[in-house]
């Protein structure tokens, strides 16, 4: 059976009786394996279940090729069908095969073929789509809107909400197979946490720039006070892999632009050339935030707080250290005096 493009989700979710095998190819390596879980779950509800599932590598079809049709009518020691699935299969893989379908009849296990990019002459496609009792199903990199519909679909499943402009940027930005537009989904709901509503400058920080955007929006978070948005960026980074010191580090470059920019206006500079003299340059969304820090922060409590950074980093290089406990505390210490700080610039 040869299936269209647009059959191919409908078979996913409800395959006919009739395909008592299926191969599943193409260049999207995510979405082979997505598919082929999916198709194994009609079966047996647990992939990773030995009893349920048996894996044949493909080359030990090459010295065996009566393997496969022997394992598709074995019967399950605990009852039912099993599923019989061949990774990496090639046209090497036709003549055993070609052999089980012969074979093959209702009632017996669900056998699945994963392969990679197959030509339209592959012998092993054209087997299986001009099979009754078989289905060729092809699985090509997804476009922009597929993306769109799968990082929608992931998301609203974990009860988050994004908007269309920021699932836009979300789809553009994202590179890979499906299953690394999967994982992109998982790392921007690893870093919401329990914030449901997304922006598209959420997006922009676990897309745009790597973990250099997160880092900025910690350092923006906790010299403004906000302890809750602060201490939840640095749980993403930390569970992201990146360094106490690093993360430490960044801060102290950010208290040092915002010391340079304040002395500079104390010293009868203009602020926007203060601003425009900052290397690197200063984000255009977030000049609002930094005025606003500078203004507040008083050049002595910036120097408290590079005070506690560069203890905080000593620390963590002291052999049994708690490296992240020490950069949340000083997350905290920030977040605290960044509230004050404001609070009083704000009465006044």
């Amino acid at each position: 059976m040869k299936l269209a493009w647009k059959n191919i989700e409908a078979f996913v979710k409800k395959p006919p009786a009739s395909a008592l095998a299926v191969l599943v190819y193409g260049p999207d390596e995510g979405l082979v394996r997505e598919r082929a879980g999916l198709l194994t779950r009609h079966v047996v509800p647990d992939p990773k279940d030995p009893f349920g599932v048996a894996e044949i590598p493909a080359d030990q079809l090459l010295d065996n090729p009566a393997r496969l049709l022997d394992e598709a009518q074995s019967i399950s020691m605990l009852g039912g069908r099993r599923v019989i699935r061949v990774r990496d299969a090639t046209d090497k893989a036709t003549a055993a095969a070609k052999e089980t379908l012969k074979a093959l009849k209702p009632g017996d296990n669900l056998v699945i073929l994963e392969a990679g990019e197959l030509g339209p002459r592959s012998s092993l496609r054209l087997l299986f789509e001009e099979a009754e009792n078989a289905a060729a199903l092809p699985c090509y990199v997804d476009d922009e809107r597929d993306l769109t519909r799968i990082l929608s679909e992931t998301l609203k499943e974990q009860g988050y909400l994004i908007p269309s402009e920021a699932l836009v940027y979300f789809a553009a930005n994202v590179v890979g197979d499906r299953g690394v537009a999967r994982s992109e989904a998982e790392k921007l709901i690893t870093y919401m946490g329990k914030v449901k509503n997304i922006t598209l400058d959420d997006v922009v920080a676990c897309t745009g720039g790597g973990a250099v955007l997160p880092l900025d929006d910690l350092a923006r978070n906790a010299s403004s006070g906000n302890f809750a948005e602060a201490d939840r960026v640095l749980r993403y980074l930390l569970s992201e892999g990146e360094a106490p010191v690093r993360i430490l580090r960044v801060l102290q470059d950010y208290f040092l632009r915002l010391h340079v920019t304040k002395a500079r206006l104390a010293q009868g500079e203009d602020l926007e050339l203060a601003l425009k003299k900052l290397r690197p340059p200063l984000f255009f969304k977030h000049k609002d935030a930094f005025v606003a820090q500078v203004n507040g922060w008083s050049l002595s409590l910036m120097e408290q707080a590079m005070t506690i950074l560069m203890s905080a980093e000593a620390k963590c290089k002291q052999t049994g250290s708690e490296p992240e406990t020490l950069c949340s505390r000083a997350v905290l210490a920030l977040s605290q005096m960044g509230g004050k700080a404001l609070a009083s610039r704000r009465r006044a």
